[in-house]
C-alpha cells in the first residue's frame, strides 16, 4: 500500500487531528518515514482529500467531516440566507429569554411574609443543630474515628492521583499536536475551550501538600 493511501486511511479511521510527526509515529510500523508522511499529507491536502489547519509554523491535518456532494451556487446562497434568518431569530429569542430570566430573578428575590417567617424558622433550626454539634467539640470530645479518617485520606489521595494522571495525559496529547505553535498557548486554549487549573484558581502541588506525609512519600 502506498504511503499516501495509508496516510489517508489512517486519518479517516482515527478521525482526529494529527501533525506530521504524530502520523509518522503511528505509521512507522508500516515503514512510513516522516518525509513520506509529510509529502503524502501535503498531496492529500492540495487535492482536498483531507483538511489542513495552520497554527503558526505547525500544520494540523484531519479527515474530511462531510463526504456529501458539493452544493450548487444557488443552494449555497439559499442556505446562507436561511442561516442568516435563523441567526436573527436566535438573537431575538435570546433577548426575550434574558428579559424573562431577569423578571423571574426579580420575582424570586421578592419573598412573602410567610416565606420570610419560614426562612427564619429554617435558619433558627440550623443554628440550634450547629450549636448542639459545637458542644462536644468545645469539650474536646473525639468525634472522628481512625477508620473514618483513613477512609477520607484514602479518597483524597485517590482524587489527587486521578488529577495528576489526567494532567499528564493532556500534556502528552497536547505535545503531539502543538509542535512549533507560535500563538500564545493560554489564548489558544481559551479559544478551544480548554479549562485549566489556573482558570479556577486551583493548584495541584498545593493541594497535594494537604496529603498526609506518609501518602506523599
Amino acid at each position: 500500500m502506498a504511503a499516501e493511501e495509508r496516510v489517508l486511511n489512517f486519518l479517516q479511521q482515527q478521525n482526529r487531528p494529527y501533525n506530521a510527526q504524530g502520523v509518522t509515529d503511528h505509521l512507522a510500523q508500516y515503514g512510513v518515514k516522516k518525509t513520506q508522511a509529510q509529502k503524502a499529507l501535503d498531496t492529500l491536502s492540495e487535492a482536498n482529500k483531507i483538511i489542513c489547519k495552520e497554527f503558526g509554523k505547525t500544520k494540523i491535518y484531519m479527515a474530511l467531516q462531510d463526504s456529501g456532494e458539493d452544493l450548487t451556487k444557488e443552494e449555497m446562497e439559499a442556505l446562507q440566507q436561511q442561516t442568516a434568518q435563523l441567526t436573527e431569530k436566535i438573537k431575538s429569542s435570546g433577548s426575550s429569554l434574558q428579559r424573562a430570566q431577569k423578571e423571574l430573578k426579580d420575582l424570586q428575590c421578592t419573598l412573602t411574609a410567610e416565606q420570610i417567617q419560614s426562612r427564619i424558622d429554617e435558619l433558627r433550626n440550623q443554628w440550634e443543630e450547629t450549636h448542639a454539634r459545637l458542644g462536644p467539640l468545645r469539650s474536646s470530645t473525639k468525634l472522628v474515628t481512625a477508620a473514618e479518617r483513613q477512609a477520607v485520606e484514602k479518597a483524597f489521595s485517590e482524587a489527587m492521583d486521578h488529577w495528576a494522571k489526567r494532567k499528564r495525559m493532556f500534556k502528552a496529547m497536547w505535545d503531539q499536536v502543538s509542535e512549533n505553535i507560535d500563538q500564545n498557548v493560554m489564548e489558544l486554549w481559551e479559544e478551544m475551550g480548554v479549562e485549566t487549573d489556573e482558570a479556577v484558581d486551583l493548584n495541584l502541588p498545593s493541594m497535594q501538600q494537604l496529603l498526609p506525609k506518609r501518602a506523599r512519600q
